[in-house]
């Protein structure tokens, strides 16, 4: 401690210093600026207002400012200041100490006699600090007038100081992380870092010990005094990090009521009852209420939009049922750094130890007033609900709620309407990307839902149906499958065939069937469906598009590239019609007419419609989604059918790195663009990293938990393009013909998927000598190929191409040329000479037919 004995009257009543004082060089820096500058106020320098919530360390930073300057001052004097009384006893000690005192019964001639000398007497250098202060006039009446050379500071939970001081004051928040961490690594000793010669005897453990340290400040909220109470706690009973944040998830209250050696004058959990007490009915109402949310930021909106269907608390629906009562209510606890308000963005938020200490309080002292609390907040929750999760119109109001259904106790309602929320919830989210947590509230929903409503429930069920949905788009196909045929089955028995929850199911279930590439029966079902939807909801519904959407699907999939485009196209429309052209599920439609096209040998056209796509979607803006990422990956491989390779790698190693930090390395959308940046890297000549990346795809498809399908034949296929580029034919004709026989039994020998890995195998007998072999494959082939696909797709030009090679190495000059010669002809009309690929074919080289996966 610094020596303060310069100080001519330094008051012992200062609150010892903190010798682990910790961070606030920045609040400290400015309450010296502030304090020293100069002022043309009647005071030479106006008081400086230190405010914050309750907690926030404001008057351990005043007190470290009285010991850090002390030599600057004559009298240091420390005036608690949460009563007026305690006020006057402060100056009424001071009085005694410079010997200017009247007798006792005339307390006010000496407070008077104080600021005089204070204003005209022999010290010039003084420092009064006004702890706690509650009401600036009172405050005020104290502050001495007229000498330049002193200093005044004050502390408060109150905001409003600046029409009183003159100045704007300072604001303290909480610690930040790093300094919350280093708080608890100096007080807790099994926290502490333990060191030799600067460097940590056991790096590993010390690793863990800052983890601990870390995951306490976060739970705390980096709150000072909460912080410090967990310190003095761990130090004195030796309790590991993880029995201090499970005693403070089951009620922080009595947590934070427990004595610990620390310089508070009462238990931490009264710190913010002493504040409350203060306040009126309207704010104490909502301060309560406010501990039943997230500490994310509150919008207004959510408690004035339901305000009106809240019962009990009677004097909590008065107030919900006014704004302008409200918003007083909200501007009071702002005053008292209660809260925190935000007119401009319309939100309020309240510390996290402050809501979850009154909570626990509220269920301790008052659980008939948590019961009535809980209710209103379910109810507030309910009333935002649009009912309408497909709408991105709706995303706002969605929002309101989305970060308080946990805090609030959605998941163990009793509220049909909350509960519909929740369903809605998860469904908007994983059509909006967010599956990750969709998945997190609907399974913990379900299986609270399933314990206390039963299996049969209709909203479990509906709720399982979104869950399966979630599952989907996660990659997790087997829990996927097995979740939605049992709900199918449930629905179908309680509900029937045609209730909207079991047709929706139903579709659902048939994206299941074409992830498990049972594509026929995915279409069957879809062909079923269509006309039931249009009869349960109506033809333009957006349920029944989706329907239609995934009628599309079914026929891609079965490689009928034509009617896959008929069907994309007639769903594009209405979608627009009944959307509008920038919705995403219109968007959805373009993307999957821009595949169609492709399939069809459309190269040009699918690329126009992909730029429409990315075009449309750089106009919404917006964050990550998958909807962009799956158009981008589209996009890239439209460059690379029109020979645009550059750009194509460009595009593709872009959105590769976009999928894996959306959706994680291993995710199957994330493998697929990993399948199609294989062929960029072989055609632009980066052959050594497709074969990485090939190799990496091709391990990864027998590891996740992924069907065995189309996805895991492309990467093969891909991969014994490179390895045939690499001038290894034998490996590549041994992935070739697994990825035939793999095609085959799941798609048959003339879906073009089997066809492409057919030209693909001609190509590796040729290489290897099998001549003979290669011609008699691929005369069969060709004729298929025209069949299947069309005599002007570029993959029967590719396949023409190779064969008319194939002729002439089997002494068949006559024919080579004549197809030849059709062959080139076709690709003139069809890709034009410029293109990479004619120009291969022109100059005799085998043409590659690389696979783009579904």
């Amino acid at each position: 401690m610094e020596d303060v004995t310069r100080s001519r009257i330094f008051d012992e009543g200062i609150p010892a210093r903190n010798a682990q004082f910790t961070g606030r060089d920045e609040q400290l820096r400015l309450l010296r600026e502030g304090l020293r500058a100069s002022s043309v106020e009647v005071l030479g320098q106006p008081p400086q207002a230190v405010f914050g919530l309750g907690g926030v360390g404001k008057t351990e930073i005043a007190a470290e400012y009285a010991y850090r300057y002390a030599e600057d001052y004559d009298i240091v004097w420390w005036v608690h200041s949460e009563q007026e009384a305690r006020v006057q006893d402060a100056f009424v000690k001071l009085a005694k100490r410079l010997g200017i005192a009247h007798a006792e019964t005339q307390r006010d001639k000496s407070i008077w006699a104080v600021l005089a000398e204070l204003r005209t007497g022999r010290y010039h250098r003084w420092l009064l600090i006004f702890d706690n202060a509650a009401e600036p006039e009172v405050i005020k009446r104290y502050v001495p007038t007229g000498r330049p050379h002193g200093h005044v500071i004050i502390t408060s939970r109150k905001r409003n100081w600046r029409r009183h001081t003159k100045a704007e004051g300072i604001e303290v928040s909480q610690f930040s992380e790093q300094e919350t961490v280093e708080l608890l690594r100096k007080r807790v000793p099994h926290l502490a870092p333990r060191t030799e010669l600067g460097e940590p005897l056991d790096p590993e453990a010390d690793r863990a010990r800052h983890a601990d340290a870390s995951s306490l400040a976060r739970a705390l909220g980096n709150l000072p005094i909460a912080a410090e109470h967990a310190a003095a706690y761990l130090a004195e009973t030796g309790a590991p990090v993880g029995s201090y944040l499970r005693m403070f998830e089951e009620n922080a209250h009595t947590l934070l009521s427990k004595q610990v050696d620390m310089d508070y004058p009462y238990a931490v959990a009264a710190t913010w009852t002493i504040s409350s007490g203060q306040l009126g009915e309207d704010a104490v109402e909502l301060f309560n209420l406010f501990a039943f949310f997230s500490p994310e930021p509150m919008a207004e909106e959510l408690f004035l939009t339901g305000g009106g269907r809240v019962r009990a608390p009677a004097a909590l629906a008065e107030v919900l049922g006014d704004a302008d009562r409200f918003r007083e209510a909200v501007r009071q606890l702002h005053s008292y750094s209660l809260a925190k308000s935000d007119g401009h963005r319309g939100v309020v938020e309240v510390h996290r130890v402050v809501q979850a200490v009154t909570l626990g309080q509220a269920r301790i002292e008052r659980p008939q007033d948590c019961a009535d609390y809980t209710a209103a907040a379910h109810t507030l929750l309910a009333a935002t609900n649009p009912r309408n999760p497909d709408l991105e119109s709706n995303d706002a109001r969605y929002d309101l709620s989305r970060p308080h259904l946990w805090p609030a106790g959605a998941l163990d309602t009793e509220n049909p309407d909350l509960r519909q929320l929740v369903i809605d919830q998860v469904r908007r989210l994983h059509l909006r990307g967010g599956h990750e947590e969709a998945l997190r509230l609907g399974q913990e929903a379900r299986q609270a839902w399933r314990a206390k409503w039963g299996h049969d429930d209709e909203k479990v069920l509906q709720l399982s149906v979104e869950v399966g949905n979630a599952l989907r788009v996660a990659g997790r196909y087997t829990e996927m499958q097995a979740l939605n045929a049992e709900t199918l089955e449930r629905l179908t028995r309680t509900l029937g065939a045609e209730h909207q929850t079991t047709l929706m199911c139903a579709n659902s279930y048939g994206g299941d069937l074409r992830s498990l590439g049972r594509f026929t029966e995915a279409l069957e079902l879809d062909l079923t469906i269509l006309p039931q939807f249009e009869r349960v909801f109506r033809p333009d519904h957006p349920r029944t598009l989706n329907v239609r959407n995934n009628l599309g699907a079914d026929y891609r999939r079965l490689g009928r590239f034509h009617e896959a485009w008929e069907q994309d196209q007639l769903t594009y429309e209405m979608r627009a019609r009944a959307l509008g052209p920038t919705d995403l599920r219109t968007i959805r439609s373009k993307d999957s007419i821009s595949v169609d096209l492709r399939g069809c040998g459309e190269y040009h056209r699918s690329l126009e419609a992909a730029q429409d796509v990315i075009a449309v979607l750089k106009e919404r803006k917006g964050g990550e989604s998958l909807d962009s990422l799956n158009a981008h990956k589209s996009y890239a491989v439209a460059l690379r059918k029109v020979g645009r390779y550059d750009e194509a790698l460009a595009e593709s190693e872009q959105v590769l790195r976009r999928y894996a930090a959306f959706l994680g390395a291993e995710h199957r959308y994330t493998l697929r663009a990993s399948i199609n940046r294989i062929n960029d890297l072989r055609v632009t000549d980066r052959l050594r990293e497709a074969e990485a990346l090939g190799r990496w795809a091709l391990r990864l498809c027998a590891e996740v938990d992924i069907p065995k399908g189309d996805i895991t034949w492309a990467a093969t296929v891909n991969l014994a393009l490179v390895l045939r580029g690499l001038n290894r034919p034998e490996e590549a004709r041994a992935l070739d013909e697994a990825a035939l026989r793999g095609m085959t039994d799941l798609f048959g020998a003339k879906h073009p998927l089997t066809l492409q890995a057919t030209a693909n195998l001609v190509s590796d007998l040729a290489l290897v000598g099998d001549t003979a072999k290669a011609r008699e494959l691929g005369e069969d082939l060709y004729e298929a190929s025209r069949i299947s696909l069309g005599e002007n797709h570029p993959d029967t030009l590719a396949i023409g191409a190779n064969l008319s090679l194939d002729r002439r190495a089997t002494l068949d000059p006559a024919q080579a040329d004549e197809l030849r010669t059709d062959i080139m002809s076709r690709y003139e009309q069809v890709l034009t000479s410029k293109h990479p690929v004619v120009r291969i074919a022109e100059q005799r080289g085998r043409v590659n037919v690389d696979i783009e996966p579904y």
